[in-house]
């Protein structure tokens, strides 16, 4: 099933919807596609936690969403309590490099997709529609989903809010998906449990067949009075409050010394999305458990792993896991802030804004439902009172690998299992499990062709066209004849090589489907869209890009035409995109692109280094939030280009702090040094910023 899965999402752009029961390898599917896959992709998640589990970002802070619920809808809403699509669409003014990265995913996977609301996923449609100009939903993006729909549901605080336009808060009813062939594909092999009627139990719970549930069989571990002895027992909580007393409770029982271990925080690292306590308190003879598994490949441990704590010193700690004899001395391990970036030849790249060192490890005699999803334990307790939510119960159970392992302080009765219909309900209708080798065989090939139809389409060059000459006709200091001689020539071979598109599309999708009946060579396809791939780069580099950038080099560096300039070099940047990409683009296996006719397809104008047209700014005057706005980029990163330049001793360091500032860090650089910049930003006073800490640092390392 893996593989059929993985070339279904790797070779066609249909769109799915992974799930499975607790255990059944949702995230190691994930895992290997990512480190497989020739797609250019993000991974996001709907909330902070889940995103730096999964290695990518929250949703909201890829597309730049509003945290307010959204309306689909053009009419007025109360903007304290909802967005509509009006106000939905300002947020999307994403910056040049944002744009690029938009326009170049090729997949979006979406992790923990129980938790993500409909109404987000329908802003994430706007959002890659509008930056991509294409009006297929989610702008043509390919969409993979995982999750389970059994377990935690979308937090929704406006539910009467919502309700107005969506059936349900789940991902399912969103607007987007009514017109996406989404497809469910369910692994069933469970790894967890091995134990046929602990999960036949199990799978009623889920299903929220109460009338099945061998209730007698399952409260057979209802044991109130409970208390465990020799072996580790996790106490499974339904709120972070009730953990917390029992952890804080069984720690002061201890005997010994607290040791206490602090989180080393660097970069950018959100503190509501701290993976663990900034500060560790453990003392000897506490119990743990390990939150990621063993990375070293010896593989000691996995998350949710309990183990106890043996000894206790001022920076090592050494445990017994649960199960061996010997002890197992632990390193600190480290989470990453990521945001994803464009790179140079147009590969997706990480980039780590900033990360969280601390031991892998938390108090672990309690611990709530919802952190412990996608956790593994040998021995719980659970207390599955009235404060359950729907599918806590599922989940809190199946957390277990046997039903031996559970104690059960009250007893599970029929009202604390739940049943949502709309879930069962749609994964019937898109259940595909047995389709799995047919659509792929069928769409294969359709999607190899729409890859390069998407390539060659050259339609959206008449709207920039006109966008440009509207820009020429209202700059003052620009040569208007000659402006609209090359607008002039221009527009009816650009018309024309829209229309030839439209034909070749037509055409290719037709032989296509000839093909996929058996009434065409795969041969013939191959050289009909070698031919237009030539076709269109030879022309359009010729008779539109070479024109316009040769008026481009006229007009560059000219007085009063700033804007004018900006906004064309975008129009070049992305024609030149356009062109580059017809050099690489294949079918399936097959190179199109005929080498012999290859020339560089460059401005030839040198583009200046970010920093260093940062520098000039400062230089001609302006202040760090003035050049911030003029240069589209927040104001850490004019900080960050700055302080290239105070490395050199080239900053007047004067323009930016005043003389008390400079003096009191002056004060503590002569004083002592530290190591890392969490080191001086807890010496120093609350107003230095790790940027101005940076920036003032290689000023005074330059002097010294």
């Amino acid at each position: 099933m893996n593989e059929s899965l993985f070339n279904l999402a790797e070779h066609t752009n249909r769109s799915i919807f992974l799930t499975g029961k607790a255990g059944t390898g949702k995230t190691t599917f994930l895992n290997d596609f990512v480190s497989k896959t020739n797609k250019k992709h993000i991974v996001v998640a709907p909330t902070g936690i889940a995103a730096i589990n999964a290695g990518g970002v929250t949703i909201h802070s890829m597309f730049g969403l509003p945290l307010r619920t959204f309306l689909p809808t053009t009419e007025r809403v109360d903007s304290d309590t909802a967005n509509n699509i009006a106000d939905l669409m300002h947020h999307f003014k994403y910056r040049k490099d944002k744009l690029k990265l938009l326009r170049e995913i090729e997949i979006i996977i979406i992790d923990e997709v129980s938790m993500l609301r409909a109404d987000v996923l329908d802003m994430m449609d706007f959002s890659l529609r509008s930056v991509r100009r294409n009006q297929q939903k989610f702008g043509g993006v390919q969409m993979l989903f995982i999750g389970d729909l059994y377990q935690l549901p979308p937090v929704v605080r406006d539910e009467y809010v919502l309700k107005q336009y969506y059936n349900s808060p789940f991902f399912f009813d969103s607007y987007a998906l009514k017109e996406l062939p989404l497809i469910t594909l369910e692994l069933t092999t469970v790894y967890r449990q091995k134990d046929e009627k602990f999960l036949e139990i199990l799978n009623e719970i889920r299903d929220g067949a109460v009338s099945d549930i061998d209730f007698e069989t399952l409260n057979e571990r209802h044991i109130p009075d409970f208390e465990p002895t020799d072996e580790p027992y996790v106490y499974l909580t339904s709120h972070n409050k009730m953990a917390d007393e029992i952890n804080l409770k069984k720690l002061k029982e201890l005997k010994g010394k607290s040791y206490f271990y602090k989180a080393e925080i660097t970069g950018n690292f959100n503190e509501n999305q701290y993976p663990n306590e900034e500060v560790l308190e453990l003392k000897q003879g506490c119990q743990i458990m390990f939150l990621r598994n063993d990375a070293s490949g010896e593989k000691r441990y996995f998350n949710g792993k309990l183990a106890e704590v043996i000894e206790v010193g001022e920076k090592e700690i050494s445990v017994i896991i649960d199960g061996e004899d010997e002890l197992f001395h632990l390193k600190k391990e480290t989470w990453d802030q990521k945001r994803y970036s464009l790179g140079d030849d147009k590969s997706i790249q990480e980039e780590v804004l900033g990360s969280f060192k601390q031991f892998p490890i938390r108090l672990a005699w309690a611990v709530t439902i919802h952190k412990s999803q996608g956790l593994t334990f040998d021995r719980l307790i659970i207390d599955a009172g009235k404060s359950f939510a729907s599918g806590q119960v599922y989940v809190a159970l199946s957390r277990c690998r046997t039903l031996e392992g559970i104690v059960l302080k009250s007893k599970i009765t029929p009202e604390v299992i739940f049943s949502d219909k709309r879930v069962s309900k749609f994964q019937d209708e898109t259940h595909a499990n047995d389709r799995v080798e047919e659509i792929l065989q069928t769409e294969k090939y359709d999607y190899s062709i729409k890859k390069i139809a998407s390539r060659l389409d050259c339609k959206w060059i008449t709207a920039s066209l006109e966008m440009w000459y509207n820009s020429a006709k209202f700059s003052k200091f620009l040569d208007q004849d000659k402006a609209k001689f090359v607008y002039g020539s221009l527009k009816p071979d650009v018309a024309k090589f829209g229309q030839i598109f439209e034909k070749f599309d037509k055409i290719i999708q037709q032989k296509t489907h000839k093909f996929i009946d058996g009434k065409e060579e795969w041969s013939e396809i191959e050289t009909k869209a070698k031919g237009a791939v030539n076709f269109f780069f030879s022309n359009i580099n010729e008779k539109v890009f070479s024109p316009l950038k040769e008026f481009y080099a006229e007009s560059k560096g000219v007085k009063g035409l700033k804007q004018y300039n900006e906004d064309f070099r975008v129009f070049l940047d992305d024609l030149e995109d356009y062109l580059n990409d017809l050099k690489t683009v294949h079918l399936l296996e097959t190179p199109l692109f005929d080498k012999t006719i290859d020339v560089p397809v460059t401005s030839k104008i040198a583009k200046i280094p970010s920093h260093i047209l940062t520098f000039q700014l400062f230089e001609d005057g302006k202040t760090i939030p003035e050049i911030a706005k003029e240069r589209g980029l927040v104001t850490e990163t004019i900080y960050g280009h700055l302080a290239k330049f105070a490395e050199q001793g080239l900053l007047d360091i004067k323009r930016i702090f005043d003389k008390e500032k400079i003096k009191t860090f002056e004060k503590e650089f002569k004083k002592t040094s530290h190591e890392t910049l969490n080191d001086w930003k807890r010496v120093l006073p609350n107003e230095f910023e790790f940027n101005e800490i940076r920036l003032l640092l290689n000023h005074f390392n330059f002097k010294k």
